[in-house]
């Protein structure tokens, strides 16, 4: 029988980026010739995915003794400490921990746990045989951390809806913004940014997708952001959506905006630039090696001066130069790249 290399994650739902990463690449292991399933935290377990994504407590059911097991660290979980008791080999797929500080304001219990997050990272150095990350800058935090020589994988994405038809020429532009509703993301900063476009001339809306969670302090401080400014009526807040809505909203964006302070990656990034959208985004966390030169990066993100990227852009003078960029950074991006990368760490892995 085949030696079994399997995923655990933390938690697991649809739409997720490590959920769907873990999908993907449980078909690039099984194609190697490996065994492999997908497990999550039993209590973090969604009932819309299928029941072949299994709870952690049933490795002992599925797995054999010579079994291997990839974590996917986004944030602590006991499925973790569960499965490095019993796999032969474990190796750590880091996706990042945002910084408690960047939560405490809006989402305490959040940033309670990515401070609990943070710390049990920092335990498991010695005891994984083997790690990997999404990005150059994820990895350099496993360097800090004394884990074993970090390779970059990146991250792979099940194919998205294709939509053709773009909204009809004229009226609003529509800026776009996708990310989870929490203080790290900074959606309060894009309601700035869409007031000090109107203050310049520019009458934009801006759509922000994504679910707000338990983030409902946060929620309501950027709706109050929004009436104070008064931009309430060009700030529209669509929570998570399905596939096809997505697929629409990026065909009938007229920009990208992102003004997040720490991403470990930035899949949206990815999906804008294959969309065509050009990006206007701060530069912070992986965002810069994300985009490269498919976007505009920022290292000043007051209003002013993101208004003022956001009208040039707009203008349509970047748009060129974007789409030569865009091109080099989805081919780094692209699921033959990150399945080659994929590939050769579980193979090593499978001989470690």
């Amino acid at each position: 029988m085949s030696v079994g290399i399997h995923q655990v994650l933390a938690g697991a739902a649809p739409r997720d980026a490590i959920t769907n990463h873990a999908l993907c690449a449980r078909k690039v292991i099984r194609a190697m010739g490996f065994r492999s399933e997908v497990f999550a935290d039993g209590a973090h377990l969604s009932r819309e995915l299928p029941p072949d994504v299994m709870a952690h407590d049933q490795w002992d059911r599925v797995a054999d003794v010579q079994d291997r097991a990839i974590l996917h660290y986004s944030i602590h979980s006991d499925a973790f400490g569960h499965v490095l008791d019993r796999a032969a080999r474990v190796a750590l797929h880091y996706h990042n921990v945002t910084p408690p500080e960047l939560m405490w304001r809006d989402a305490p219990h959040i940033a309670f746990d990515c401070m609990n997050g943070r710390l049990r990272l920092a335990d498991l150095a010695g005891a994984v045989d083997m790690s990997v990350a999404d990005s150059q800058f994820n990895a350099a935090e496993l360097v800090d951390l004394g884990f074993p020589d970090p390779q970059v994988v990146g991250i792979l994405r099940t194919s998205g809806v294709v939509v053709t038809h773009r909204r009809a020429a004229g009226g609003h532009p529509r800026l776009l913004f996708v990310g989870r509703g929490a203080p790290n993301k900074c959606q309060h900063d894009l309601v700035l940014a869409i007031a000090a476009l109107r203050d310049i001339g520019v009458y934009a809306n801006l759509r922000l997708i994504g679910s707000w969670g338990s983030n409902r302090g946060y929620l309501d401080r950027c709706q109050r952001l929004a009436e104070a400014c008064g931009v309430q009526d060009q700030v529209h807040i669509l929570n998570s959506v399905s596939d096809e809505d997505m697929a629409v909203e990026f065909a009938q964006a007229d920009l990208f905006l992102c003004l997040s302070e720490h991403e470990g990656y930035g899949v949206p990034l990815v999906e804008a630039m294959e969309a065509g959208l050009p990006v206007v985004a701060y530069a912070a966390g992986a965002v810069p090696e994300t985009v490269g030169t498919g976007g505009l990066l920022l290292d000043d993100k007051s209003p002013a001066m993101v208004a003022e990227a956001v009208a040039a852009v707009l203008d349509g003078a970047l748009a060129d130069r974007m789409a030569q960029g865009r091109a080099t950074q989805l081919r780094l991006h692209s699921a033959a790249a990150t399945t080659t990368r994929l590939q050769a760490f579980v193979q090593e892995f499978s001989t470690c």
